[in-house]
């Protein structure tokens, strides 16, 4: 068969299909006959995706079928679209492809001509159907009206087994730590990497990677073992490296790895672990069963790797974590958590999208209402919108899922985030957070959450850098951490260090806006104003953040440019439609203005807003000549931290 570019050049006027050539016009009427059936009638972005890589690829001009400039072209993404930010090409493709399978399962399956979207890429792929010779029916063919149930089915089988495999792992580590030879230390740590899709469809990766996660969570609720988090175990997806150079990134002694085959009613689950040490195999199995019955499924697989490991359960037990009605809700879940993960306006504006949908699949999916809240956490706290529309969907979304799971980590995090940032509310807070570590000591998250939001504004320092650091080696390879750790070190006057932990960040993710502004603010102090307004004008080209602004005005006034600094600070106060500016950033700058009425009126407004930045307040310099008065005190006495000292 030749290749759409080929099929294109050499028979572009070609009508005739005698030859067993694919012409364009074949392709094109194929195409138009996909279009017009009932999966792609009300789908516009999947009908603009398909109809724009076929006539590319029928052009020549496969060149232009890359995720960036696909975003742009069929999506109406910016021209600073990054794809590592920003997936929607790659979930579109996901939806794309599983579309052009039920078409041809259903409307299309007398079809002559296929076209296909391979895994991998965005170049469509145009062929004859094959003729396959007619095969007698057999009890194991599955009718196409059942898919739909079979996937719910593998979807429950699947995340049913987890536990009992975190379980044979933890078990297994703990007996080499018991032999006499085992050196406990090298086998302390574990890194859980992307599980690899080996389904023939290649259309199982969102399953694969939450399953990757459920091992994840289950491993790290076990005290002992240090589980390496998602965003940095998530790095190496789609990677071959060596086994040895992962743990010393991740700075673990083993890895696990493994695969899930999917293929008609049958499920393959392999796993291995493996020393970072010399790079051998510690331990491997692979469990295939028949989707008869999932309880079935659970319970043999359970005894198989009890009688491997020769071991009786013991210990703490590994409970599997809450399992949603349908792999529906499942995956739009772990889309969810996907752009959650980005730290980005828009990847938590998307994120919200993801998990209502999935509530919506799933009323009683305790998991989606904690990402909900986790998603309105960020946007009420860092300006996307005003604290009072955000931060009580937060709450409701976090109580929520505490009434259906209340040994939901996640959930308790999102509840003391509110506390913390809304409420002030500074013993309910600091109970939910070490109830979220309690539950669950390995979340890099909740040791995070602890440090930045509770520990920090309480004016414990030097505990806030150890929650933070515990965060860090939870999540090396994480940019948010990096950054955050490098705040803490700036809190406590370890402005080297900060700037390392800012860059290292930047390293991770350039297109992380968060550690642009801590960067630029680390350069003021010793005056350093040309790299300052450099970092503002790069973030700046990322995104347009509401916060860049009066930071730009804050430099301003530092520098003595006080009538340019007072020029961008009115613009700031009236912002346009949609744009919320959070009024401490406001404050901030009169009091270096030393306009002390102005700044004590936006200090109140902050207040009123409930402005969850105020609670840093007394960390920043700028207040250093208030500190004592009267009206300073009082505000801080009403938001529960600490005088400055």
């Amino acid at each position: 068969m030749k290749s759409a570019a080929e099929s294109s050049e050499r028979g572009a006027h070609n009508t005739s299909s005698s030859t067993g050539e694919l012409t364009p016009e074949l392709v094109r009427a194929t195409l138009d006959k996909i279009l017009s059936s009932s999966g792609f009638a009300n789908a516009e972005r999947l009908t603009r995706f398909l109809r724009y890589t076929v006539e590319e690829t029928l052009n020549g001009q496969t060149d232009k079928l890359k995720e960036s400039l696909l975003g742009i072209d069929v999506f109406g993404r910016k021209p600073t679209y990054d794809p590592r930010v920003d997936a929607v090409v790659r979930t579109e493709a996901v939806k794309l492809r599983a579309r052009l399978r039920d078409y041809y399962e259903s409307e299309g399956r007398e079809d002559e001509i296929i076209i296909d979207l391979p895994k991998g890429g965005y170049i469509p792929a145009f062929r004859f159907r094959e003729k396959e010779p007619a095969e007698p029916a057999t009890p194991v063919q599955v009718e196409v009206h059942k898919t739909h149930e079979w996937k719910t089915m593998n979807a429950f089988a699947t995340l049913l087994v987890l536990a009992v495999l975190a379980a044979s792992i933890y078990l297994f580590v703990r007996a080499k730590a018991r032999t006499a030879d085992a050196r406990p230390a090298e086998l302390s740590s574990i890194a859980v990497l992307p599980f690899a899709d080996l389904s023939p469809d290649k259309d199982q990766e969102y399953f694969c990677d939450g399953m990757t996660e459920e091992i994840i969570d289950a491993l790290s609720k076990i005290g002992g073992i240090r589980v390496v988090a998602r965003t940095s175990s998530f790095a190496f997806k789609g990677k071959q490296q060596d086994i040895r150079e992962i743990g010393k990134k991740l700075n673990v002694a083993a890895v696990l790895e493994g695969s899930v085959r999917k293929d008609g009613n049958r499920l393959r689950v392999t796993a291995q672990l493996n020393s970072v040490a010399d790079g051998y195999h510690l331990w491997s199995e692979t469990y295939e069963r028949e989707l008869k019955d999932v309880f079935t499924v659970q319970d043999e697989i359970s005894r198989a790797i009890v009688n491997t490991l020769q071991l009786k359960l013991s210990g703490r037990a590994i409970q599997p974590n809450s399992s949603p009605e349908n792999v529906e809700t499942y995956e739009l879940y772990l889309q969810g958590r996907y752009h959650w993960s980005r730290w980005r306006t828009e990847g938590a504006e998307q994120a919200i999208h993801y998990f209502e949908a999935a509530i919506q699949k799933d009323p009683n999916y305790a998991p989606a209402y904690a990402g909900v809240a986790y998603s309105y956490c960020w946007l009420g706290f860092f300006g996307a919108l005003p604290p009072n529309e955000a931060m009580p969907k937060a709450r409701q979304a976090a109580e929520k899922a505490l009434s259906l799971n209340d040994s939901l980590a996640a959930a308790h995090t999102a509840l003391a985030y509110v506390k913390a940032l809304y409420d002030f509310d500074w013993p309910v807070a600091e109970r939910e957070f070490k109830r979220a570590i309690e539950l669950n000591a390995g979340d890099a998250d909740a040791h995070f959450g602890y440090g930045i939001a509770y520990l920090a504004p309480q004016g414990r320092m030097d505990d806030e850098v150890h929650e933070m650091q515990i965060a860090r080696d939870l999540d090396p390879l994480s940019p948010v951490q990096a950054n955050y750790l490098g705040l803490a070190y700036q809190f406590v006057g370890r402005r080297a260090d900060a700037i390392a932990q800012y860059k290292k960040a930047l390293d991770l993710d350039p297109n992380f806006v968060e550690a642009r502004l801590h960067l630029a603010n680390a350069y003021l102090d010793p005056g350093r104003f040309k790299d300052f307004y450099a970092e503002l004008d790069r973030a700046q080209a990322i995104w347009a953040d509401s916060r860049i602004d009066p930071t730009r005005a804050f430099g301003l006034a530092l520098e003595g440019r006080k009538a340019e600094a007072i020029e961008l600070l009115h613009k700031c106060e009236k912002p346009g439609p949609g744009v919320f500016v959070q009024s401490t950033y406001i404050a901030n700058v009169y009091a270096v203005l030393g306009a002390k009425e102005q700044m004590y009126a936006w200090l109140d407004k902050a207040y009123a807003d409930r402005d969850g930045m105020l609670v840093y307040a007394n960390k920043q310099g700028c207040y250093r000549p208030y500190r004592s008065e009267p009206r300073f005190l009082a505000l801080e006495r009403k938001l529960g931290v600490p005088a400055a000292q």
